[in-house]
């Protein structure tokens, strides 16, 4: 999932700034006196305003009534031009990036940015697609087997697309005015052509919105947890209750910015959040931890504050079909659903060679793989057959790790929120308004309507799982394996035609590859889509 983020360029102050707000909430967590009902209410405020804070103030609030055109982000002219680029986790992510060359990233601050695009809180629901192949330990062999194959593959194709923004920009050299290629939808349009340009931008919108909508599941669920935690009862506990107050007073505000540069520092608690969640899932996964039936007698023992469709589960049903590994398949998608912001992280890399982007692709795709395969295994070890779309739901409201866990996402699904629903609405105005002006007018509208139906979707769906791996295997495979392979055949083709590629065995065994590939997301897709659907609504016909 974990379909989109940002990369963190801002200044240090800033971030230690967050950092510190962010650690002032996790210690009132342990306090004893925090149980009461005004508390609760303060933390949900303070985690709007970490959030918002900069966003609103009088110096960076873009709220004007000036229009701007579909696709900008409507800042000042004489500032720095920003673009955000789509790019996913999870999960689904987006960098936002300065154009300029002055802001080119080093080898490790690239990797960095990569794996932080694609460990988000997607990766929180690969337990429960290892639970759909089966409850026996055994079952994470064939998962990570799955895992780092897919891997392996996200990484191909994502240094594919490297290699085609380098032929791109070579062709284009000698015209003072093409301006370098910096996304994937500008390679559909040198290779295939602009009439057709709209399917990106509505693979782009639907990632959003499936991640989104995703995320607005998760704030739910989270808030509720925490509600328990803080001892609250009747509305303030109710999940549809939370999740219309966090749409109405933390969401809506956040989509109608049109410059999100505030937010940045955002980024930085995401990834805090994900190591402190890495720690807190391994302690708990240890022999005779706190959700084990053979803890030592005195020790702290969760399981009789769950309920009994949350406590470990093991060897009751065994391993499933090997058809059920499609449901790890589509949310292993999200997992290294990067692809959107390939063009433009080869551009911002320092000393831009294929060499040291195939480098960065390996460090970043195999951390990433690592760090998944990790969070995974010691989730589905402490939790088995039960393990819950969002795995943090599986933890007692009662374990501190844990509150702090959903305290630090629930700050940075709030900050990620916000770039999404930014993208989504300029895919939106790139199929619907295309080279027309944005009005405010519009833009309040827009956020509006897709806020509410996003809010009524969340209130329908209740598994955040399900979304992400059906958004996984529908537009991750789309995404990663179809479209990459599909511009790569195209611009080989153009080439050997007008006698500039010469027809080799190599080539010849990388197209067949390519098109195995192109079949393999089209199977993954549908397939995937179909079993995540059987395995949430019909599990019995596994």
């Amino acid at each position: 999932l974990n379909l989109a983020d940002v990369s963190v360029r801002s200044r240090s102050s800033n971030s230690i700034a967050l950092v510190g707000s962010c650690s002032l909430m996790c210690i009132r967590i342990e306090q004893k006196n925090i149980m009461g009902r005004m508390k609760f209410i303060n933390i949900i405020i303070l985690i709007a305003a970490v959030t918002t804070s900069k966003a609103f103030s009088p110096a960076t609030n873009a709220l004007s009534t000036t229009k701007y055109r579909g696709g900008d982000q409507g800042s000042n002219k004489n500032s720095g031009r920003t673009r955000v680029n789509i790019k996913s986790s999870s999960s689904s992510e987006i960098n936002e990036a300065a154009a300029d060359d002055s802001n080119s990233c080093s080898m490790p601050m690239a990797s960095f940015n990569l794996i932080k695009g694609a460990v988000g809180s997607g990766v929180l629901s690969l337990p429960a697609g290892v639970a759909a192949i089966g409850d026996v330990k055994a079952a994470i062999v064939p998962a990570s087997s799955m895992l780092f194959t897919l891997g392996a593959i996200s990484a191909y194709t994502f240094h594919l697309l490297g290699r085609l923004t380098v032929v791109a920009n070579n062709e284009s050299a000698d015209d003072a005015s093409a301006s370098k290629v910096t996304s994937i939808g500008q390679l559909w349009e040198k290779e295939i052509g602009s009439s057709s340009s709209w399917l990106i931008s509505a693979a782009i919108f639907l990632t959003c919105f499936g991640t989104c909508l995703a995320y607005s599941i998760i704030l739910g669920d989270t808030l509720t947890s925490l509600a328990q935690t803080f001892g609250i009862n009747g509305l303030f506990a109710t999940r549809r209750a939370n999740i219309a107050a966090i749409s109405l007073l933390g969401v809506y505000p956040l989509t109608c910015l049109k410059s999100l540069a505030a937010l940045a520092p955002v980024s930085l608690t995401g990834i805090v959040g994900i190591l402190i969640t890495c720690v807190v899932m391994a302690i708990r996964a240890l022999p005779g931890g706190p959700y084990s039936t053979t803890a030592a007698v005195g020790a702290t023992n969760y399981l009789a504050s769950l309920s009994a469709d949350l406590r470990p589960s093991f060897g009751v049903i065994g391993l499933r079909s090997p058809k059920s590994l499609l449901v790890l398949s589509s949310m292993t998608a999200t997992a290294f659903l990067v692809h959107m912001a390939g063009p433009e992280v080869y551009q911002t890399l320092q000393n831009p060679t294929l060499v040291r982007f195939g480098k960065l692709s390996a460090i970043g795709f195999g951390s990433t793989a690592l760090i998944s395969a990790f969070m995974m295994a010691v989730g589905f070890f402490t939790f088995g057959g039960s393990c819950k779309g969002m795995i943090l739901n599986n933890y007692s409201t009662l374990d501190a790790g844990a509150t702090l866990c959903r305290l630090l996402m629930g700050v940075s699904l709030l900050g990620s929120y916000a770039f999404l629903a930014n993208a989504m609405k300029k895919a939106w105005y790139e199929i619907f308004y295309k080279g027309k002006e944005i009005s405010d007018k519009i833009h309040y509208r827009t956020s509006k309507m897709f806020i509410g139906i996003l809010t009524s979707l969340a209130l329908i769906v209740s598994d955040a799982g399900f979304v992400v791996s059906v958004t996984g295997a529908l537009l991750g495979s789309a995404l990663i394996y179809m479209i990459p392979s599909f511009i790569f055949l195209k611009s080989t083709r153009r080439r050997m035609n007008d006698g500039s590629l010469a027809y080799t065995r190599v080539l010849k065994v990388e197209r067949l590859w390519n098109k195995f590939l192109i079949g393999l997301g089209g199977i993954l897709a549908l397939a995937g889509a179909g079993m995540s659907v059987v395995n949430t609504f019909f599990p019995h016909l596994l």
